[in-house]
């Protein structure tokens, strides 16, 4: 996703320069080799954001510090931002991570700058499409968020997790958080299958709990209009699902190491179970020098159910984004939409104007000029009205 926001800033005419960061250097300087356009503004450093120090002496000076590593990380990241004091946006903290992270409200808020919580494509442009909702009605009783994802490659293709492995693993073996009846608890992992249906290519899907960070942020930034309920589900396409329900169901989302073989006759080694099947995903992965990979064809539906009161009345809107690849990069609808909003965060920070704090994104930025940002990728929204007219 890194990548993308590199690249929507190197190619955008009001941004005069960009640092990629990354632990592998060559890592960093992979991402400079893709860009078209731009590349001189770029450079790449070599960084370990667990050295807090180091890296607030990276970002001194700079408009604005973008992350996008594992949410893990989110803490070190943002207080090497705060002692630096420059405005921070990460892609989420799936829910207790973003919990942990708005307790440094004050001390941005003292510092004078900015941070966004989670603004990517969930959260992030979720939570813009729950403000224009919540905008039009005087009171929010409930926020659903309702996710289509699909992907079209040929049968055959390699296993390709639509984002974070890490992150997806997390979702489908943690705890799910609801927010109901003014109170947050937790649910079953996988639980509350919902038949939902989504606009074609997706069309009639299944969705699930997952832990999610607008459950966190929604109760605090929409509590003052009465939200009551908030909820999160994911419908992911079924053979990814059918492969993450047996990684899950036998032991691969673990995180405690098991001992296990080692490479030599007679050694053993302890690793945890999903380290193992990350390295070996990530051995999978073609050379740089390599053929270039399929054309994309996935589709993400971003959906907002927001039920309130209008005049007195009750009315529920449905806020809606369809996104599929984006040609002029040959980048799929799962990293666009991921990736390109970090960047307008980025951009708009560094022109001023947003509160300070620690908010979630639908307090940091107005929803409506941010989505005519996303416009100029053919990222576009909808909105359809259900009242009683009698």
């Amino acid at each position: 996703m890194g990548r993308i926001t590199v690249r929507a800033l190197a190619e955008d005419s009001r941004v005069e320069a960009v640092v990629v960061a990354d632990r592998d250097l060559a890592a960093a300087e992979r991402t400079l080799a893709w860009l078209k356009k731009g590349r001189k503004k770029a450079r790449a450093v070599a960084c370990d954001v667990r050295d807090e120090a180091a890296l607030a002496g990276l970002l001194a000076g700079s408009a604005a510090v973008l992350n996008a590593a594992d949410y893990p990380f989110n803490l070190h990241v943002m207080r090497a931002a705060l002692a630096a004091k420059v405005s921070y946006a990460d892609l989420g903290g799936l829910f207790h991570m973003t919990k942990r992270q708005y307790e440094l409200d004050a001390e941005y808020r003292a510092a004078g700058i900015t941070a966004a919580l989670g603004i990517g494509s969930t959260p992030g442009i979720t939570n813009l499409l729950a403000r224009i909702a919540a905008d039009q009605l005087e009171t929010v009783e409930r926020l659903d968020v309702r996710i289509g994802s699909g992907d079209y490659r040929p049968a055959g293709a390699p296993f390709a997790p639509p984002y974070s492995m890490r992150t997806i693993l997390d979702e489908c073996s943690l705890e799910p958080m609801i927010y109901a009846d003014g109170e947050w608890r937790a649910v079953k992992p996988m639980s509350g299958q919902e038949g939902i249906d989504f606009p074609e290519p997706i069309g009639h899907a299944t969705a699930m709990y997952t832990l999610h960070s607008e459950v966190a942020l929604f109760p605090v930034s929409f509590g003052h209009k009465g939200l009551k309920h908030a909820s999160f589900k994911i419908a992911f396409p079924q053979t990814f699902l059918a492969q993450m329900e047996l990684l899950v169901e036998i032991g691969m989302a673990g995180s405690e190491p098991v001992e296990a073989r080692g490479s030599e006759p007679g050694s053993w080694v302890r690793v945890a179970p999903r380290e193992a099947l990350i390295a070996a995903l990530a051995s999978r992965q073609p050379a740089s020098d390599a053929a270039p990979p399929a054309e994309p064809d996935d589709c993400d539906v971003l959906r907002v159910v927001a039920s309130g009161t209008r005049d007195g009345q009750p009315v529920e809107l449905i806020e809606q984004m369809i996104v599929r690849p984006y040609k002029p990069w040959n980048v799929g609808a799962g990293d666009l939409d991921t990736g390109v909003p970090l960047a307008i965060a980025g951009i708009l920070m560094a022109q001023g104007g947003c509160p300070t704090g620690a908010h979630g994104a639908e307090l940091v930025f107005d929803a409506h000029a941010f989505l005519r940002e996303l416009a100029a990728y053919e990222m576009r929204a909808t909105e359809t009205v259900t009242r009683a007219i009698v």
